[in-house]
């Protein structure tokens, strides 16, 4: 079932798509949504779409985006299944309600057990979202903490305060901050990153121990970038789980 497949990841604010062979990630690319309306854009994701040839993996944690995905550049000759609903995300649960979990939450905890098995693994996904997954090391999802990511403060910070100007989430924001944009950037920054350090030794506490941390998610390569940390960065890390999901978990 290797050849042939796909997979997209349905985020709040962004997806991210790629080609698998088996377990691999073999290419992927990542658009806002409203990226998706530019003409150039819309070609490449109707192509990407309709060069489906066998199926199309789905991860969403956001299904008013799946009409997307249903309509556009498919010709019917690939079948569209979902993680979690058409095919099981291997995953051993411990949340109190299990349905409560994302699907992304579990695919991380699955990719991750998957690149560094046997070992406890702390992933940090930098999104609109900031949350963290605990993975054993026998690979089950424990839980973790969730908070805003950088771009929802910032939106947050322009709707309580109409007279802030609009922001814009972002790399290179200097510390010593020469407008108000940039001191609000630098601040906002600084208070995800604080807030992760601070949640993740924490939870090593908890734990009782080291445990490996990383990082991904779309906000994760400057969010996390130069942070002590991080032992990774690895942006696909979702990505990975979904195409690990569909090749190995079971199918009604």
């Amino acid at each position: 079932m290797g050849s042939g497949r796909s997979g997209i990841l349905l985020g709040n604010s962004r997806l991210r798509c790629g080609h698998f062979e088996g377990c691999r990630v073999l290419q992927s690319r990542a658009l806002a949504y409203e990226e998706i309306e530019l003409p150039a854009n819309q070609e490449w994701f109707d192509d990407f779409l309709g060069g489906a040839e066998v199926e199309i993996v789905v991860g969403s944690v956001c299904d008013e985006h799946l009409g997307l995905i249903r309509s556009a550049g498919r010709d019917g000759s690939a079948r569209l299944l979902e993680a979690g609903r058409d095919f099981e995300i291997p995953v051993e649960n411990r949340y109190e309600n299990p349905r409560e979990v994302g699907v992304d939450r579990l695919l991380n905890a699955l990719a991750a057990s998957a690149r560094w098995p046997g070992e406890a693994v702390i992933v940090v996904d930098f999104g609109t979202a900031m949350s963290i997954s605990v993975v054993s090391a026998g690979g089950e999802f424990l839980g973790g903490p969730i908070g805003a990511g950088v771009g929802t403060i910032l939106r947050g910070l322009a709707s309580a305060t109409p007279h802030l100007p609009g922001l814009e989430a972002g790399p290179g924001t200097p510390l010593i901050a020469r407008s108000t944009a940039q001191a609000l950037r630098a601040g906002v920054l600084g208070q995800v990153r604080g807030g992760a350090d601070t949640l993740v030794k924490g939870i090593r506490q908890e734990l009782g121990g080291d445990t490996r941390v990383v990082a991904t998610g779309g906000e994760a390569e400057w969010v996390a970038d130069g942070l002590e940390l991080f032992e990774a960065i690895v942006p696909e890390l979702t990505l990975e789980g979904l195409a690990i999901a569909a090749e190995t978990g079971s199918r009604p």
